[in-house]
């Protein structure tokens, strides 16, 4: 015989339930960003990162490399005197040797409209709490997919730390 519960007992066991796998989500979702020991033994590259941009118009960038394998860039905006560029945001995959590829839109500061998009590939190679690499930067027209720009550039960085 299979005891009766009343209505208002099975809600809050359900809450319960529910605030459980809520946690369980928000603790495993929090290796996504912080290089903790586990994600930095499978991937050195997981974190954040200080990078100078060797032949970005504003050479400091910060980087982020998530543990799912998406990738942030950020650097600020009024860097560019011409266009007004988004966060890079990309994928990358390797471990110690890290390929990538990530994409910035940009808007012209005087019309704000759509006018190109930058595409960086990279390969980057983490030594401890440090990485070096070259980039390909390549600026495409936003509308005609023309190639406006096309250069080398060269990534160093060290990984942020609490103090």
């Amino acid at each position: 015989m299979v005891p009766k519960m009343s209505l208002s007992r099975l809600t809050l066991m359900l809450g319960v339930v529910a605030l459980v796998a809520g946690l369980a989500n928000v603790s495993s979702s929090r290796g996504v960003a912080n290089a903790s020991p586990v994600f930095h033994a499978d991937a050195p590259v997981v974190g954040v990162w200080e990078v100078f941009v060797g032949g970005a118009p504003f050479g400091p960038h910060l980087f982020t490399f998530h543990s799912d394998h998406t990738f942030l860039s950020s650097n600020p905006d009024a860097g560019d005197p011409h266009t007004s560029d988004s966060d890079g945001e990309g994928v990358w995959q390797g471990r110690k040797t890290v390929t990538g590829i990530f994409k910035e839109y940009n808007a012209d500061r005087t019309t704000h409209l759509f006018v190109s998009i930058l595409t960086v590939t990279y390969t980057i190679t983490v030594t401890g709490d440090t990485f070096t690499g070259d980039a390909l930067a390549v600026e495409t027209d936003a509308n005609t997919g023309e190639v406006l720009f096309s250069g080398p550039a060269t990534f160093t960085a060290t990984r942020m730390k609490l103090p």
